[in-house]
């Protein structure tokens, strides 16, 4: 017949203190063997309570960034309890009397005994009785959280060990609890620094498990949130890269459009519009067109195909645009291989096909050049 061995009567003890403080428990689909077991040695086993609804405690457990995080699967993980008040006197600093002391000190030796043989539920009464008469006693609140803790009450294993770590920050055995449940609270980073706080003072096997595996979840947890604070830079720089790019072509497109503008402004003024030629000559145009046909003489000349295909030439353009504030510029530019013959198409249109020997600039300009020329010969015969 085969012995169980050590640890598998240790398993055992351990399933059996769990049950008896939750017998609920017994319920689970994971122990369907046993409860048919006890079934058949004629057993009572009590009904199932109703499944209580622990959703909205888990999201309110979790932060945004955990809900985010899917880990690996944790039958571990849990939620706290509600927690009743214990009526326990806060602290006021007041130092029990000896006999206080030596009252609890047995208290608490009682309770420890209670404990290794299992009875958890006594344990904690007794440990309540303790603190009641020594409510300032770090160790106490650390005894009773280890306690509920090993009841399965992670909520009040929690509040009792915030306990005596406000009264001593540097109590392993609380920091061991509080590590644990939060450890199966999932909040990895938590954990993590409240075991290895105690580890680092008190070195425990058991613990030493627990803490390597918070150390993965949290490595694995940090990796997450390194990865997705590195695809919302990238995300930002794609949307930067994309707006710099719309603003180039917008601004590609308005210079397209203002030079479109000038070029039409040049073509359709020669220059300055057809509401006038170079020079803005008032009440007509220099040497015979009359005022009142300026528009129609305008409409017609930009209607030549020749003039039309010059103003595209920039040089042209640009010569041209001298005569708007110089008209007298003309003359110089008669002799313009290019604007030269524009000009004179342009004056022989406007004279209504006159010689183009005749002056661009009407009767007074002609008369002016005569007399120079008379003058200079005049000097050659004295």
């Amino acid at each position: 017949m085969r012995v169980l061995s050590g640890v598998e009567l240790e398993a055992v003890n351990r399933v059996v203190e769990h049950l008896r403080c939750h017998p609920e428990d017994l319920h689970r689909n994971e122990l369907r063997e046993l409860r048919e077991y006890m079934a058949s040695l004629g057993a009572s086993i009590p009904p199932p309570p109703d499944t209580p609804d622990v959703s909205g405690v888990r999201k309110e457990a979790n932060s945004d960034d955990e809900e985010e995080y899917v880990s690996e699967p944790d039958s571990q993980r849990c939620a706290l309890e509600p927690v009743s008040d214990d009526d326990i006197t806060a602290y006021d600093g007041t130092d029990p009397t000896p006999e206080d002391e030596e009252r609890a000190m047995g208290l608490k030796a009682q309770a420890a005994e209670l404990a290794a043989d299992g009875d958890f539920d006594k344990a904690i009464e007794l440990m309540g009785q303790a603190l009641r008469i020594v409510p300032g006693k770090a160790m106490y609140w650390a005894q009773r959280a280890s306690y509920f803790l090993k009841c399965t009450q992670p909520g009040a294993a929690l509040q009792d060990a915030n306990r005596a770590l406000d009264l001593n920050p540097e109590n392993v055995r609380a920091l061991r609890v509080r590590g644990t449940v939060n450890r199966r609270l999932g909040k990895w980073e938590e954990a993590l620094k409240d075991l290895s706080e105690a580890q680092a003072v008190d070195y425990d096997e058991g613990i030493d498990e627990i803490l390597r595996f918070v150390q993965k979840r949290t490595n694995d947890r940090r990796q997450f949130q390194q990865r997705k604070k590195e695809a919302q830079r990238l995300r930002q720089e794609a949307l930067r890269r994309q707006r710099e790019q719309e603003l180039r072509e917008e601004e590609m497109k308005r210079e397209q459009q203002q030079q479109r503008d000038q070029q039409q402004s040049g073509a359709g003024d020669f220059p300055g519009g057809a509401g006038g030629f170079p020079g803005g000559f008032p009440g007509g145009f220099p040497g015979g067109a009359g005022g009142g046909g300026m528009q129609s003489f305008m409409e017609n000349l930009f209607q030549d195909q020749e003039l039309a295909e010059a103003m595209k030439d920039p040089e042209v353009a640009a010569k041209l645009a001298t005569l708007r504030s110089n008209p007298m510029a003309a003359l110089q530019m008669m002799g313009d291989p290019k604007v030269g013959p524009l000009i004179q198409k342009m004056m022989s249109k406007a004279m209504g096909g006159s010689s183009p020997g005749s002056s661009p600039f009407g009767a007074g300009a002609s008369a002016g050049a005569t007399s120079h020329t008379d003058a200079h010969h005049s000097d050659e015969l004295d």
